[in-house]
């Protein structure tokens, strides 16, 4: 949708011009953090207009819930694999011996 309508809807206070927001900016607010997003947005609705957009957070966050849960299969994360820790004492390929350092300072010369 155009980002003057878009601007438009914000400036009258208009019921769903956050999830036309959202709708619009899909793949920048999925790829950062709410707030970050939240930023980049106002600054280029800004830049766009040439007039100071003021966006809400929290009705950016709400819409961007109703947008997931209407859309599951669109961002579902792929699983993260799962991590093993293991003590050095269970590394196969770990150090086998402790490291020893020469300290020049402890030895004591004859002369």
């Amino acid at each position: 949708m155009e980002k003057k309508l878009i601007i438009r809807f914000l400036r009258e206070k208009r019921r769903g011009a956050y999830s036309l927001l959202v709708e619009a900016y899909v793949p920048l607010i999925f790829s950062l953090s709410k707030a970050m997003a939240l930023t980049i947005i106002q600054e280029d609705l800004e830049r766009e207009s040439g007039i100071p957009v003021s966006l809400n957070y929290f009705s950016l966050a709400r819409a961007i819930q109703k947008y997931k849960k209407k859309h599951p299969k669109a961002f579902a994360t792929s699983p993260q694999p799962k991590r093993e820790f293991k003590d050095a004492s269970e590394l196969k390929d770990g150090q086998l011996e402790p490291i020893v350092i020469n300290d020049p300072s402890n030895k004591s010369t004859t002369g």
